[in-house]
């Protein structure tokens, strides 16, 4: 079962290899991956920040298929967002990463016995 190392983990090599990929075909090299993989270890925390794990049924909302399909959305959007500056592709790479760990909480998650809800109660 995945626990909280194995999320950080898995994000950060999830995101990093992803971060190496989208530079492959650049000749200048940056931190980017790496700088990635560290904000996706700490990112992939979230879910349980919003929906602390105090019971068995903590997933809710915050740990739903219902709210993946919003971050799917968000993360099509912020991948077609074309920054004007070098704060808004800041920004862009904070959120393309910050959804990427996310996701992969989820998906780790979904892995589980419990898995998650369609949506989640309220």
């Amino acid at each position: 079962m995945s626990n909280g190392p194995t999320h950080q983990w898995a994000a950060a090599v999830v995101v990093g290899a992803v971060c190496i990929h989208a530079e492959k075909d650049k000749q200048i090299k940056s931190a980017r991956p790496v700088v990635g993989a560290v904000l996706a270890a700490k990112l992939t925390k979230l879910p349980d920040i919003l929906e602390p794990a105090i019971h068995p049924n903590h997933r809710q909302f915050f740990h739903s298929i219902a709210f993946a399909g919003l971050l799917g959305m968000a993360g099509y959007k912020a991948y077609k967002w074309k920054p004007d500056s070098t704060l808004e592709e800041a920004i862009r790479f904070a959120l393309m990463v910050g959804i990427g760990a996310y996701g992969v909480h989820l998906l780790l998650d979904a892995s589980t016995p419990k898995s998650l809800p369609l949506i989640g109660a309220f």
